[in-house]
């Protein structure tokens, strides 16, 4: 179960009153929606193949992955050469013998192709589902070099290659790139050392790929992903906001990683959540297009002991709350049915891409109420089924109990309940008001997909332990039931 002091660092830090700032992603056309797809890493690390690559490409499209909004398959460290070639050009590794078809086998499946790159000397591609993407590396190597038992797997940085690699990954069909100085910005190699500015550096490094993407003429979505070097260098949030840069002439991107590595761990996911609130929070706030704040891909179903079907469902609604990128790295072709409707539910996704790109907050205190957390977020009028005197715009709560019972099993289930002026709503067309006239709403259970019926003033769910409930909330027009 969550423990909680994570939820009380999640709700101080979520809560703290920050200066905004404007904020634009990368000039590229693309980034209005938070990404969804699928990525090697966490699932395969450097066991990945172009065979199990090829046949997640072949599950994905076949359990119908493609038609519930999945869209970059991603390719991460792994796939590249020791060397480069003659001409200085990025090469497939062994592993991939016809790694040069793959984004044309990708996109025949209807999906886009990503890779992962490094700018730093040495590089590490990355490639995505649905939409082709490639993994690069912006520091002296791949991460893979850092493990003994995967020398093999060295690749090199584009530092110094940027426009010659972003040629190469247009050329093999790349729809995405993964660019991570995760592993350059950590070993004292040039130009990474002590006497340089990091965060200077990152804002070069940053801003050379973002232009050469964009002048290869093919759309690529960039995603950054550095926390390490933010946080152990950057200054944190300050830090962030000189890194994540603001216009396509400075090299802006599209998304970018705002906490560590995921785990199969329930216990991980809160506190991951907790860094999207804070880094969007901290560069003004996130309405897409923007850069989208990636808590790190979603590890559901690859072990049901760590993270239990409940667990799962849970995970899934707060990923799709918070907006964040929906990209799991979780086995496909031998997946649980049941891990599958959850990731596959059409009622949660549409929270996580409602046209207006707002991002869910958190509007309680698990201290002050008694071990629960509840999220919520503003709808977009598109989301909204409106007619019969409901209001156009409604809003969308999640619901969690994380309280837990030491020495009982199971736990019984406790109430959980959301009051309607939580949301800063009153009896008047849900505008902010102290009037005390009932609040009369219908509730829509999102994940079961069925309307629950009219509530006045507050709404509750009777929950398990680390059970919760995503609903939307449709304030009636009317203050008469």
């Amino acid at each position: 179960q969550l423990k909680m002091a994570l939820f009380r660092v999640l709700y101080l830090t979520a809560c703290l009153l920050l200066l905004a700032n404007d904020c634009s992603s990368l000039d590229n056309g693309l980034g209005s929606l938070p990404p969804m797809g699928w990525n090697s890493w966490n699932l395969a690390g450097c066991h990945i193949n172009e065979s199990f690559f090829r046949a997640t490409v072949d599950a994905l499209a076949a359990k119908g992955f493609r038609e519930a909004g999945y869209e970059y398959i991603n390719l991460d460290d792994c796939w590249m050469d020791t060397k480069r070639d003659s001409n200085g050009n990025l090469q497939w590794g062994p592993n991939f013998p016809t790694g040069d078809t793959l984004g044309d086998y990708v996109h025949s499946k209807g999906f886009k192709f990503g890779v992962f790159g490094l700018p730093s000397p040495f590089y590490f591609l990355i490639f995505w589902p649905v939409l082709a993407g490639m993994y690069l590396s912006a520091g002296p190597n791949t991460c893979s070099l850092r493990d003994p038992n995967n020398r093999s797997a060295t690749g090199w940085g584009s530092y110094g290659y940027e426009m010659q690699d972003a040629a190469w990954i247009a050329k093999q069909g790349a729809d995405y790139l993964k660019y991570d100085a995760v592993c350059g910005g950590d070993y004292n190699m040039p130009p990474l050392n002590g006497s340089y500015d990091i965060i200077a550096w990152e804002e070069v490094v940053i801003s050379k790929m973002g232009r050469a993407l964009n002048a290869t003429g093919r759309q690529i979505w960039y995603q950054y992903g550095n926390p390490y070097v933010w946080n152990r260098h950057g200054g944190g949030y300050s830090g962030i906001q000189r890194v994540i840069t603001k216009n396509a002439t400075l090299g802006g991107v599209n998304s970018f990683r705002s906490g560590f590595d995921m785990s199969d761990d329930w216990g991980a996911v809160g506190e991951q959540i907790g860094n999207v609130v804070n880094y969007n929070r901290n560069i003004g706030g996130c309405t897409g297009p923007c850069p989208w704040a990636d808590a790190d891909c979603l590890e559901i179903g690859n072990n049901l002991t760590r993270v239990t079907v409940v667990q799962a469902q849970s995970y899934f609604s707060w990923y799709a709350i918070a907006n964040a990128p929906l990209i799991m790295s979780t086995r496909i072709d031998t997946m649980d049915s049941r891990i599958q409707a959850i990731l596959q539910a059409p009622e949660v996704i549409a929270v996580n891409q409602d046209f207006a790109g707002t991002q869910g907050q958190p509007i309680t205190s698990p201290y002050d109420h008694n071990s629960e957390v509840i999220w919520a977020k503003p709808l977009s009028a598109r989301a909204t089924n409106s007619s019969n005197g409901f209001q156009t715009q409604g809003f969308s709560a999640f619901m969690l109990n994380t309280e837990g019972c030491p020495g009982t099993r199971p736990c019984p289930s406790r109430n959980v309940t959301l009051y309607f002026r939580d949301l800063g709503l009153s009896a008047t067309q849900g505008q902010k008001s102290d009037s005390q006239e009932p609040i009369v709403a219908l509730v829509r259970d999102l994940v079961k997909r069925k309307d629950l019926g009219m509530f006045v003033n507050s709404y509750t769910a009777s929950l398990q332990t680390d059970e919760s409930t995503l609903i939307k909330i449709i304030p009636k027009e009317s203050q008469s039931i």
